[in-house]
């Protein structure tokens, strides 16, 4: 493989990482505001902990994908947990992937219902088909379309934290003065348990796919430098995007939408345009959630795999129709403690390996 070869499968390894890490709750801007700047200034540092675990985790776990041959992308949990705790991830996570694809879906139908006035069913049909659709076209076929999705929000959301950033810089200044007078939703209580908890959040979601798609890598080094570029820049862009959160706290605390909120601030045309990117984001997490779930008990291209995929896709679309909010209360909390799980398995698995090559 030349070297612009290696180059681009970097890049499309980066930008799937990217896609599947950030869904709705960090185009909405959610997550980045609960669990990063109700904290205030400080946490940057926890922004730089998760840079530094999602980096790590992301190379790690593509390289395993590329140089373990796995039954299944399930099989990861064993593989890294040991027999007890894995066989308990490989019953759980199937039902896991599936209640965060309801999420997903819940959530695409509240933001097309608040911006566009469409139906809550429609907009949650219109998602649910779309995404059942990608899944049958196989991993190959959704690893293009999400590592050309990907970039492109973190640019969107990257432009509109500088310039909000640009606009509102005295009070950010001040953003330690300002939080205590404001009653703000934390996800974690400690600033750097923010950074644990949100990695894990984020590794739970993207295991099982990316040694899917380390699979199909050309060589090992790719994933690593792949895994590596996606971690760095999907929390470089939520730090921007933090800062501009901060920047404009008084505001965009008590909005479902910040980020929405903050690019309609900039112009009605700007806003209209990320409400295509947001659904965009949730797009990029539902597709390998599904995957996930259909890839947990049969080999896709086969008849039991789309099948799967069709019963999930209706499951789904009546799952989506419950609050969002409160499907994100459950769940997410849960992920993320569950997520420090795995990373402490790739990390010993690591150590056991080296320690190994040495004998």
């Amino acid at each position: 493989m030349n070297r612009n070869g290696n180059f681009k499968e970097i890049i499309k390894f980066a930008g799937t990482y990217i896609s599947v890490c950030i869904g709705s709750g960090f185009a909405t801007g959610q997550e980045i505001m609960q669990f990063f700047s109700a904290h205030g200034m400080i946490s940057i540092l926890g922004s730089m902990i998760c840079m530094v675990i999602l980096s790590y985790c992301g190379g790690e776990l593509l390289e395993i994908g590329n140089t373990v041959r796995l039954r299944s992308s399930n099989d990861i949990f064993t593989y890294l947990c040991g027999d007890f705790v894995g066989k308990f991830f490989k019953m759980f996570m199937p039902l896991f992937f599936f209640c965060s694809f309801v999420v997903m879906i819940s959530g695409s139908g509240a933001t097309m219902n608040q911006y566009y006035g469409i139906s809550k069913s429609i907009g949650s049909l219109i998602l649910s088909v779309v995404v059942v659709l990608s899944v049958l076209l196989g991993i190959n076929r959704v690893i293009d379309i999400l590592g050309n999705i990907g970039p492109v929000i973190i640019f969107v959301s990257i432009g509109i934290g500088v310039i909000t950033i640009a606009r509102n810089y005295e009070s950010l200044l001040h953003i330690n003065e300002i939080l205590p007078s404001l009653n703000m939703t934390k996800a974690v209580d400690k600033w750097w348990l923010s950074g644990l908890i949100y990695s894990g959040l984020n590794i739970i979601i993207v295991t099982p796919f990316l040694i899917g798609v380390g699979s199909t890598a050309k060589n090992r080094k790719n994933c690593i430098w792949g895994g590596i570029l996606g971690g760095v820049a999907f929390m470089a862009a939520a730090i921007i995007l933090n800062f501009g959160l901060m920047a404009d706290i008084k505001n965009v605390y008590t909005t479902e939408i910040p980020t929405l909120y903050m690019a309609d601030k900039i112009s009605p045309l700007v806003g209209t345009m990320f409400s295509f990117i947001l659904i965009a984001g949730i797009y990029t997490t539902a597709v390998p959630l599904l995957w996930s779930v259909c890839n947990s008990f049969a080999k896709e291209k086969t008849v039991k795999f789309n099948i799967i995929a069709l019963i999930c896709g209706i499951l789904g679309f009546f799952g989506g129709r419950l609050p969002f909010a409160a499907l994100v209360n459950i769940i997410y909390p849960l992920s993320g403690a569950l997520g420090i799980i795995i990373i402490i398995g790739i990390i010993l698995r690591k150590i056991k390996k080296n320690r190994w090559a040495k004998i």
